[in-house]
């Protein structure tokens, strides 16, 4: 576990990375973006910044050297690389800032708001980071329960900071191709992982992109007074159950992805943007950067943004003008690459396909997915009895009793846009448009076996970042003309205020989000709402209204002291009851409380006290919950026993001599076997057969275990000959077992 020393190590890295990050960011948008000032500009900075960070990781574990102390020395070389070399840079930045003869900034004035739509937006925004407090205390009362965090995103991220390398994979499971995800938000992880010697930072990091998401809705917003409105938008999906039945307080990365691409559309909207009538001169190559940047690490964080980060690049290239389409389709790209572009390549050298998943013309993909059946939503298109019993209930449990609002309000966004907006936001309602088509069409989207989309409900979150994005588009007053109106000002105020209205209605009687506040944490609750929205916005006011740069950097740190103390007893209280069957709120009615119940919760308790082991594992029921079985500080080496195939594909070994020949060559400490997973019926899981196979084969013993679980302890070379002995036998040295038929 870990000491206070420790701790104040950690959080001393963890300062130095995101001060080092901030200054190194702020240097380079100096240089990119030298005229841009207020909300816009902090955003590029963020953007910079992670995208350092993201870079400067993948280098290290590129040569597999990825470790706390090179990390936070790379950052600090790195920032301080960018202050030296700043003149320098500003000089080169202004020869490409521009393409053509424009001059002056490029950034789009901004109207004025008026206290009661920043008030309500202030409001709009504590209220979800409260929301969203609930689910995150939760995960510090008691470990990470969410499915896919369990599944491969924390064990992604631990593999990472155990090996320092992001070219070595980890094969999770033999059901899908996990390993080939793009990994950005995992990278983010094992950074917290390799500062802390533990995951304590990561149930709270979606805290984090939550707060860039709204403030990246809030920029989209600003160059049209709408900053207000476009933040309810993006709010009034971030409260809906579509997202916060599985961000907050998970490592879950739809979030991640959904505030990076909405960053790059940030940028984008608040760059003055060459009018038809001005052909001669071009975009502004510094935002192309930097916006690019953003759409390549959505597209280095989820899958379910390459659609649209695909249409965005598409038309930022095609509305460049003629003459600079293909500049800014190098500039675009190359911003893009930076980003994400590491895991595709990867990719592409392990299994020869950028896309294992599918074929790209004559390349084909890796192997077919062995989970649910992959239909597409345009499958049961004209069926309605599928869309009563599947497609309707799940709306309504994901977006709420409102959720046809949801849809239609995303509609007339984007024929809005499309109707009287200019190129730009023409261009942006298409790619919605365009997000929207691709996820009916997106394998996943129903899958589930025929007739029976079961896997609708959950995957409905693909449509999120399309979603969103149209429902910011209504922020943009479609009213060429603003003349007066009747007691509400100009026909354009009375827009902003009547859609402000609307999104908060949603998110509070559709998404529930007042109610959904968790008020047996208000402490905690309050202070994560505070952290995140309170003090920046307390120090933007103190800013504006004249107070000097050191007493304003004082105020910060005193914050920052504060809250560092308080989360050493918060982490203390976390990794005492981390994935422990004793922790507040163990999983008794959700999700996985019928598989801890089946004996994973045993094998989470025995794995709690170990380190440093190197465990076997065997059965999709443990895969796809194996993250507790990492260990405490998240520093075992799991291994799920399978068999390679080409083009970096995995399944499973369907015999038994063979997969004790494979644990014989895997030189294992323990071995945990775990029944095959039923993904529709859990309860129908039944005893695994390689608890026969290893009970037989000599030199183990049974050390923990409870009903479908077991985990052996392996004291020497196993037998693959003893595979045809009797089943029932007893394991050397272990206790005799029960008959188990089917073995």
């Amino acid at each position: 576990m870990s000491g206070t020393g420790d701790y104040i190590l950690g959080t001393v890295g963890l300062l130095a990375v995101v001060l080092t990050m901030a200054i190194a960011g702020r240097t380079t948008r100096r240089a990119a973006l030298p005229a841009w000032a207020g909300a816009p500009a902090v955003l590029a900075d963020a953007v910079i910044a992670i995208g350092y960070l993201a870079v400067i990781s993948e280098v290290l574990g590129l040569f597999g050297i990825l470790d706390g102390v090179l990390l936070v020395s790379a950052c600090l070389i790195v920032a301080g690389g960018a202050v030296r070399l700043e003149p320098m840079l500003i000089r080169a930045g202004s020869r490409v800032e521009h393409w053509g003869e424009a001059k002056g900034s490029d950034q789009r004035a901004a109207p004025s708001v008026s206290r009661l739509e920043l008030g309500v937006a202030v409001v709009i925004a504590l209220i979800v980071a409260a929301q969203w407090a609930g689910p995150t205390l939760l995960a510090l009362d008691r470990g990470i329960y969410g499915g896919d965090s369990l599944w491969y995103h924390m064990p992604l991220a631990a593999h990472i900071a155990q090996s320092g390398s992001v070219t070595s994979l980890l094969y999770t499971d033999p059901l899908y191709l996990n390993w080939f995800y793009p990994q950005v938000s995992e990278l983010i992880h094992a950074g917290g992982i390799l500062l802390y010697g533990n995951d304590f930072l990561s149930p709270l990091l979606n805290m984090a992109w939550l707060g860039l998401a709204l403030f990246a809705g809030w920029c989209i917003g600003r160059p049209y007074g709408s900053g207000a409105t476009s933040l309810a938008a993006v709010a009034a999906v971030m409260a809906a159950n579509l997202l916060v039945s599985r961000q907050p307080g998970n490592a879950n990365n739809d979030v991640v992805a959904i505030a990076l691409f909405l960053s790059a559309v940030a940028l984008l909207v608040n760059t003055r943007w060459p009018g038809r009538s001005n052909e001669s001169s071009g975009p502004p190559s510094g935002t192309l950067i930097v916006a690019g940047l953003a759409a390549g690490l959505a597209l280095g964080t989820k899958l379910t943004v390459v659609p649209p980060v695909l249409a965005l690049a598409v038309g930022v290239i095609w509305i460049s003008g003629a003459g600079y389409r293909l500049r800014a389709a190098a500039t675009w790209i190359g911003g893009m690459v930076v980003g994400g572009g590491y895991w595709y390549a990867r990719n592409l050298i392990v299994s020869g396909n950028p896309f294992p998943w599918q074929d790209i013309g004559p390349v084909h993909h890796a192997e077919a997915l062995q989970g649910r059946h992959p239909y597409a939503i345009v499958h049961y298109a004209t069926d309605t009895d599928v869309w009563g019993k599947f497609f309707t209930p799940a709306l309504h449990e994901r977006l709420g009793e409102l959720w046809p609002a949801y849809l239609a309000l995303a509609v007339i966004g984007v024929l809005l846009v499309l109707w009287r907006g200019g190129r730009m936001e023409q261009m942006l309602g298409a790619v919605a448009l365009l997000s929207a088509i691709a996820y009916l069409l997106t394998p996943l989207g129903a899958s589930g076996p025929e007739g029976m989309p079961v896997g609708f409900r959950l995957n409905i979150r693909y449509l999120a970042p399309g979603l969103i994005l149209a429902l910011t588009l209504i922020a943009i007053p479609p009213f060429k003309t603003d003349r007066e109106v009747w007691r509400l000002g100009s026909i354009q105020r009375a827009w902003r205020l009547g859609t402000l209205a609307v999104f908060a209605v949603l998110m509070v009687v559709s998404a529930g989000a007042i109610g959904a506040i968790d008020t047996d944490r208000i402490p905690g609750t309050a202070v994560i709402a505070l952290a995140l929205v309170g003090v920046p916005l307390g120090l933007v006011f103190l800013s504006r209204r004249g107070l000097a740069p050191v007493p304003l950097a004082g105020i910060g740190a005193v914050a920052l002291i504060a809250l560092a103390v308080g989360g050493r007893s918060v982490q203390d209280h976390y990794l005492d009851e981390r994935y422990s069957s004793t922790a507040p709120d163990y999983p008794k009615t959700e999700q996985p409380a019928v598989e801890l119940g089946q004996g994973l919760g045993a094998a989470y308790d025995w794995a709690r006290g170990t380190q440093h082991l190197k465990i076997a594992l065997s059965g999709t029921m443990g895969a796809l919950f194996q993250y507790g079985l990492w260990g405490g500080n998240s520093n075992n080496d799991v291994r799920y026993v399978g068999e390679h195939g080409p083009r970096g594909s995995f399944n499973e070994i369907p015999s038994c001599p063979e997969w004790i020949g494979a644990l014989n060559d895997g030189a294992y400490d323990y071995v945990i076997t775990t029944p095959t997973y039923h993904q529709d019926d859990p309860a129908a899981d039944t005893v695994p057969v390689q608890r026969g196979w290893i009970s037989r084969s000599g030199n183990v013993q049974r050390v923990a275990g409870a009903n479908l679980v077991d985990i052996w302890k392996i004291t020497g070379p196993l037998d693959p000959l003893a595979c045809a002995a009797p089943a029932g036998a007893p394991p050397s040295g272990g206790t005799p077992l029960p008959s188990v038929t089917g073995e």
